[in-house]
Order: structure tokens, then C-alpha cells, then sequence
């Protein structure tokens, strides 16, 4: 289910993305011709937003298989499952709009579209997803190790990233906020204690599983190193946005400058946990393989 709304959503935003790159460059060629430029601004945001959101909904394969196997239970996929989706493949392809609320230019309706949607897009599948795995980890008993924490802790990430999210679609707060650090103090929190959560937890369960891995102190220290940095580098970005500390800037009044360290240092904090999940990646792929029987009929091919 979580694959086909992908493909649909997906093949639209590169669709987008396609047809105003082909403009582009035909423009260029021949300068007579050329594209609208809202139009050009729709598909290009159209393409982005939707690519980025696409991300973790790809990602969250790995969390419904992954628990499941962890738990012993299914994650059935039953009507409210289904219709949460068929609700996100249809919200995911129309709430870039939200980009554009500061837009004068832009349709009213359209505007409004971007913040009824974007607030209607955070329920379905977030919520079916946190609650499906709040019940299927409840009274289980199951193992916690590198793999299952990093993929129920992304959880947390999804749902705290999208919150910040709909407060930015709406209009009234969308003026004052969308230019400002808040808008990457969501999205961060989205993408790194979501979807690279989702994915390095992925990583972790393949070397557990095809290779000799086994859980280790370390890993439950770089977890909570990572997490508790995260958090601190999200924070910092989300409260400079709240004190309208503009993104995109090079350079910040004094007042802003607290958050920038604070950031700073817990980005530091960041990189060395990625280290320490990439070294211990590459020492498990090493012994990937090593626990399946050799087979000499099958070693011709």
C-alpha cells in the first residue's frame, strides 16, 4: 500500500519536476519562448514537497515489517488502515500549496486548499502508523536493540516534526514565520529523527539478520547521544524561529546568536554519532554471510 501511493505521488512530483526543467532549458535555447513564472513556482514546489514527503512514507515499510517481526503480531492492514492512505496519496499531491500562503499572487482557493490540507494531511497515516506501532509494541515483550529502538523512536520524530509543520501552514502564523529558522526546525526534525532514523535502524536489522551483528552498549549510547543532540539542534532552530531569526541568512543580530551555538554544538554532537553508526555499519558488513550454510551445488552460480 505504503509502495503504490508512492509511485503515484512520486511519478507526479517527478513529472513536475521534468516539465519545468524542460522549459527551462528550452528557454534558454530559444529566450522567445518561455513559461509562466507562478506556474514555473507551482511545479517546482509541487515537485520538492512532494519528493521529500514521499521519503518517509518509503521508509516506513521498514518500521511495519521490521515490529511486526519484532513483536510476533501483523500489522493488518484493515479499512481505516487503507482509507488513511488513499487519504494521504490524495492530500500528499496538494498541500504544497502551503509553500506559497505568503504569495499574493496565488488563488485565494488555493491558498486555502494548502492549509485545510496540510493540517488534514498530518492525521491519516501519521496517526494509524504511531498508534499501530504504540499497540503492536503494548504488552509485547519483544527484544529492544538498536534496530527496534531507532525504528520506534522514528515514530517520535514523525509526529514531533509534523507538528511545528501544520502550525507553519497556517496563514495568519505562515506570514510571520514561514522565512524564519522555524521551517528547518521542523523539517530536521521530520527528516533526521524520522526518515535517516527509519533508514540507519534499517541498516543496523540487515546486518543483524544476514550478518553476525549483536547489540552492543555502544549502540545504546550513540541512540541516545544522537536523540538528545537532535533534539538540541531542532530546538535551537525552532526557537530561533520563534524570535524571527530568518533561515538563509549570513549574518545574525546578537540576539540570535545564542541559538546559532547551541546548534552548533549539538550538530558537532550529531556527526560524531553518525560516525560511530557508520564505523559500526561497516565493521558488521564484514561478517555478512558468514552464518549461511555453504551450499557446493550452488556454487557455480
Amino acid at each position: 500500500m505504503a509502495t503504490a501511493m508512492v509511485i503515484i505521488t512520486n511519478s507526479t512530483a517527478l513529472l513536475a519536476g521534468a516539465t519545468v526543467l524542460a522549459a527551462s532549458l528550452v528557454n534558454i535555447i530559444n529566450p522567445a519562448i518561455t513559461i509562466d513564472p507562478m506556474l514555473a513556482k507551482h511545479l517546482t514546489y509541487a515537485f520538492g514537497h512532494i519528493f521529500a514527503n514521499c521519503t518517509i512514507y518509503m521508509a516506513v515499510i521498514a518500521v511495519y515489517e521490521v515490529l511486526s517481526e519484532y513483536t510476533k503480531r501483523p500489522w493488518k492492514a484493515n479499512k481505516v488502515f487503507l482509507i488513511a492512505w488513499n487519504c494521504s496519496t490524495l492530500f500528499t499531491l496538494m498541500i504544497y500549496t502551503h509553500h506559497l500562503l505568503m504569495d499574493f499572487a496565488v488563488p485565494k482557493w488555493m491558498l486555502i486548499i494548502g492549509q485545510v490540507f496540510s493540517y488534514a494531511n498530518g492525521l491519516p497515516v501519521m496517526v494509524v502508523t504511531a498508534y499501530g506501532a504504540l499497540m503492536i509494541v503494548y504488552r509485547s515483550r519483544m527484544k529492544w536493540d538498536f534496530a527496534s529502538s531507532l525504528f520506534f523512536l522514528s515514530m517520535f520524530g514523525w509526529v514531533a516534526g509534523a507538528i511545528p509543520a501544520i502550525i507553519d501552514a497556517t496563514i495568519v502564523v505562515n506570514h510571520v514565520m514561514h522565512n524564519t529558522k522555524w521551517v528547518p526546525g521542523h523539517f530536521h526534525t521530520y527528516m533526521g529523527m524520522g526518515v535517516v532514523a527509519m533508514i540507519i535502524g534499517f541498516m543496523y536489522y540487515f546486518n543483524k539478520t544476514e550478518g553476525n551483528q549483536q547489540h552492543r552498549g555502544i549502540d545504546t549510547f550513540t541512540i541516545a547521544l544522537y536523540f538528545t543532540f537532535f533534539t538540541g539542534l531542532v530546538g535551537s532552530f525552532l526557537y530561533a524561529g520563534g524570535i524571527s531569526a530568518p533561515r538563509r541568512w549570513a549574518e545574525h543580530l546578537p540576539q540570535w546568536v545564542l541559538s546559532d551555538q547551541i546548534g552548533a554544538v549539538s550538530g558537532i554532537f550529531i556527526v560524531l554519532a553518525a560516525i560511530i553508526f557508520t564505523a559500526r555499519f561497516f565493521a558488521g558488513l564484514r561478517s555478512v554471510g558468514t552464518n549461511v550454510p555453504y551450499n557446493k551445488n550452488s556454487a557455480a552460480g
